[in-house]
């Protein structure tokens, strides 16, 4: 029993040192980062795009050609029911 002890108890020790040295990796890495770098800035030039010009042949109608559609039939009314 005593031998099983000390294996589990030797194992959590090399975790715990191993999670240690992966915090204080971390930690040092977040003290680094923060130094200043020079960003480099691209700016795009716009490129020549053609601006849409209207053409000479397109005018606009007075009166828009539409065919004569059927006129709607007027409602009749209908009988009401009475009631009695």
């Amino acid at each position: 029993m005593s031998r099983n002890v000390t294996i589990i108890v030797i194992i959590l020790i090399v975790v715990l040192v191993a999670a240690y040295l992966v915090w204080l990796r971390n930690r040092f890495i977040e003290t680094q980062t923060p130094s200043p770098t020079p960003m480099v800035m691209v700016e795009e030039s716009p490129s020549l795009v053609p601006t849409p010009s209207p053409s000479p042949s397109a005018s606009a109608s007075a009166s828009p050609r539409v065919s004569p559609t059927p006129t709607a039939k007027p409602k009749t009314p209908s009988p009401k029911p009475s009631a009695s």
